[in-house]
């Protein structure tokens, strides 16, 4: 009895002490250029979400609150590419605010570019015009909750909020967006509200049920010539953050676990408290 009224003490402890912990940004002296490359970030974030697969960071500067998102994993890549991905920011600003950017927006595919992908998976590759047409497309974005700026707006007007999606030689997925405190907090907000947390909250949509039987590559089995599986989607992988250092053991991990083809018909998300840096 006493046993377990001392683990309970440890667990609530254990919980208080996560529930207050926080993500602090690194200052930006420099303007981040937004192109869809991490060079900026000096090719290397910090963070790693085992959920999403993804590593992400977050700077800001006396105007900006700028996010990078990274993934080498197929499965989110390709949930990212064709089903969309979803980033929120809430606050306590002025009140309880949450403001919403769906950024890469949701490709269409035709039934050309479907029985493409059919006839490429079945000859063991994985083609996927439509991702590739993907960074040419998204152009546009969609944002709501936000001061000025809401509905279906271009992605690359930097006036306002913006965000660009790329592949690197090392064939990493990444996503930079650019968000004004303006446009997050309003025309009002003083400097002591950006000492107030934000919560970040991003959703990697499911692929629809109906796609399971489209040519994919995934859903057949099929991988890229990389080598390179991924899984563990909600099976028991550790949720939240933890250090990018730890890729290796996740890689690992990944490989042991084989591939999960039921992770491409799932939403997978990524929450995280955001702490804003303040001028060095």
């Amino acid at each position: 009895m006493k046993r377990s009224f001392f683990s309970l003490i440890l667990s609530f402890i254990a919980t208080i002490a996560f529930a207050q912990e926080l993500s602090t940004a690194q200052w930006e002296k420099n303007n981040i250029t937004v192109d869809g490359s991490a060079a900026d970030w000096n090719h290397s974030l910090k963070h790693y979400d085992n959920n999403t697969r993804l590593f992400f960071d977050f700077k800001n500067d006396s105007n900006d609150l700028y996010l990078c998102l990274q993934t080498k994993d197929e499965i989110a890549e390709e949930k990212i590419i064709r089903s969309g991905m979803k980033i929120i920011l809430s606050n306590k600003i002025n009140g309880k605010h949450k403001a919403v950017i769906n950024f890469p927006l949701a490709i269409k595919h035709s039934s050309t570019a479907v029985q493409h992908d059919e006839e490429t998976a079945q000859e063991g590759g994985t083609g996927y015009p439509g991702r590739h047409k993907a960074f040419g497309a998204n152009d546009s974005m969609e944002v709501k909750g936000f001061a000025d700026k809401n509905g279906l707006i271009p992605a690359n007007d930097i006036s306002g909020i913006h965000a660009a999606m790329g592949r690197d030689s090392s064939n990493a997925l990444t996503i930079e967006m650019a968000i004004p405190f303006k446009e997050m907090f309003g025309n009002d907000y003083q400097e002591k509200d950006l000492s107030k947390e934000i919560s970040l909250d991003v959703i990697i949509n499911a692929m629809p049920a109906g796609s399971q039987n489209r040519g994919s590559g995934y859903a057949h089995g099929g991988g890229r010539g990389s080598g390179r599986m991924g899984g563990g989607y909600g099976h028991g992988g550790m949720h939240g953050s933890r250090g990018a250092g730890e890729q290796n053991e996740a890689d690992d991990a990944t490989q042991q676990t084989g591939f999960d083809r039921m992770a491409m018909f799932q939403k997978s998300e990524l929450k995280e408290k955001l702490q804003l840096a303040t001028p060095l």
